[in-house]
């Protein structure tokens, strides 16, 4: 996966600004991939480059014109090529979880404080995605909404197991 995919996915969904592209981004994508606006604008940049996507000036009038970026038929072929191929799991790296192994050589008070402290920033998260389920996601789902749909629930899920973990391993400390 790199971010050109994730760039890709997020144009699939409509056409974006590089500013609009970015925003989006921290709303949605951001959440499991993300990246900087600099980062963004150089592989909009290099996308252009392969035809995986193109742009439009849209004039504006007291500032300087703007382009609007659409996915082409080939970055459609290229996301679509990409998507299709089976996944490889990748192990993920947790800080938390290797100051967890080393615990042993600390108080418990301070892992106590650690997950607490965990347990709220997942909490807030996961308050914050409830909040976009409850009024972004009511009725029936298009195809489009659905797939965003699914990856916020995967966040919901991702946020509620963290907390379980974390109340489990306060009772165990």
């Amino acid at each position: 996966m790199s971010l050109k995919h994730a760039i890709l996915a997020v144009l699939s969904h409509g056409d974006r600004t590089g500013y609009d592209l970015v925003h989006k981004m921290d709303g949605s994508v951001a959440n499991f991939w993300p990246a900087s606006h600099q980062q963004v604008y150089l592989e909009l940049k290099k996308l252009d480059e392969l035809g995986f996507v193109q742009y439009r000036e849209k004039e504006q009038k007291s500032r300087p014109d703007k382009k609007v970026y659409k996915i082409t038929k080939t970055g459609i072929g290229e996301l679509k090529s990409w998507a299709e191929e089976p996944l490889v799991i990748a192990t993920p790296k947790d800080e938390l979880m290797i100051k967890i192994f080393a615990g042993h050589l600390l108080e418990p008070k301070h892992l106590a404080n650690e997950l607490h402290r965990v347990r709220e920033l997942h909490q807030s998260k996961l308050d914050e995605y409830l909040a976009i389920e409850k009024t972004r996601f009511q009725g029936k789902l298009t195809p489009d909404r659905l797939a965003q749909y699914l990856t916020l629930r995967r966040g919901i899920l991702f946020e509620k197991s963290w907390i379980e973990w974390c109340n489990e391993s306060l009772k165990r400390l």
